[in-house]
């Protein structure tokens, strides 16, 4: 807790809007404390209910970062927060397009020569994944436990209407193959809250990171969260393979992400995973 303290303290936090065509997107600036390492980090958050219950580890690492000398910025997406914009407006394009524009605002603030380097968790960091694929000046790359099969996860979150469905109605009105049509036919999908539209179930589902080989060639690092003892993942492993200088490494977390009895402040293996890797490269 102290340590913890300690760093809240010596870290300079500063909210502002930024502009993504008619949207105004809020970011919050974490300025280096002590000698600047030259480092700058983005932090892509994840999707709907997970970008919430992931928030505080999220300022936590942010804050670690930020006294280990690098400016980090961690944003609030088209439709997500505090941001403008419709949730059901919400697109891969469109997610991609804000991560590209927080991109060049971290470089003008933080006036770091080269590259800035991207960190994401779930669907924010296959976001990242896609973003480096699109960006020549990407530096380092960390996954924390990506969404490699877009399809899949799409079909997880349908699951959560079904959910719903069966929780308030006693029964299942619309499976999931009707939830489908009804977005495509222009209606929306509620999941958790968030009003699901076609093109974004479209293009999510569109994605596999597994195929490869990726263009991009710098250093990443993908994180499995997990129990102790489980093994890696067949889809990560995969992952790691498309890329040329890829580390995989597991972390035991509970899946804080999600609603769960316990509420995570900060993931210490994650954190302590995560913060060797950027010692050793």
């Amino acid at each position: 807790m102290d340590s913890y303290a300690t760093v809240t303290r010596s870290v300079v936090e500063k909210p502002f809007f930024f502009h993504n065509g008619p949207c105004r997107l809020l970011g919050l600036v974490h300025e280096p404390a002590g000698v600047p390492s030259g480092e700058a980090w983005l932090f892509c958050h994840p999707f709907i209910e997970e970008k919430l219950w992931a928030h505080r580890v999220y300022v936590s690492f942010a804050r670690i970062l930020a006294a280990r000398g690098a400016w980090v910025l961690r944003f609030d997406m088209m439709g997500n927060g505090d941001s403008e914009g419709r949730f059901s407006d919400v697109s891969v394009d469109t997610m991609l397009a804000d991560i590209d524009c927080a991109i060049s605002c971290l470089g003008q603030l933080s006036r770091v020569e080269g590259t800035i380097n991207l960190l994401g968790l779930r669907l924010g960091a296959t976001l990242a994944a896609l973003t480096a694929e699109r960006r020549a000046k990407v530096g380092k790359l960390v996954l924390w436990d990506p969404v490699v099969d877009g399809a899949k996860y799409m079909q997880e979150l349908l699951r959560i209407n079904l959910t719903t469905q069966s929780a308030v109605y006693k029964e299942i009105r619309y499976n999931r193959e009707t939830l489908v049509r009804m977005m495509r036919e222009g209606s929306t999908v509620n999941i958790d809250g968030y009003e699901l539209a076609y093109p974004c179930y479209e293009q999510v589902s569109a994605i596999n990171l597994k195929e490869g080989p990726k263009r991009f060639a710098g250093r990443c690092l993908i994180v499995q969260i997990g129990k102790e003892g489980q093994p890696i993942q067949p889809d990560l492993k995969a992952l790691q393979e498309t890329y040329q200088a890829a580390t995989l490494r597991t972390a035991v977390e509970e899946p804080f992400w999600k609603e769960i009895k316990r509420w995570y402040r900060t993931a210490p293996s994650l954190f302590d995973a995560t913060l060797r890797w950027m010692d050793e490269v």
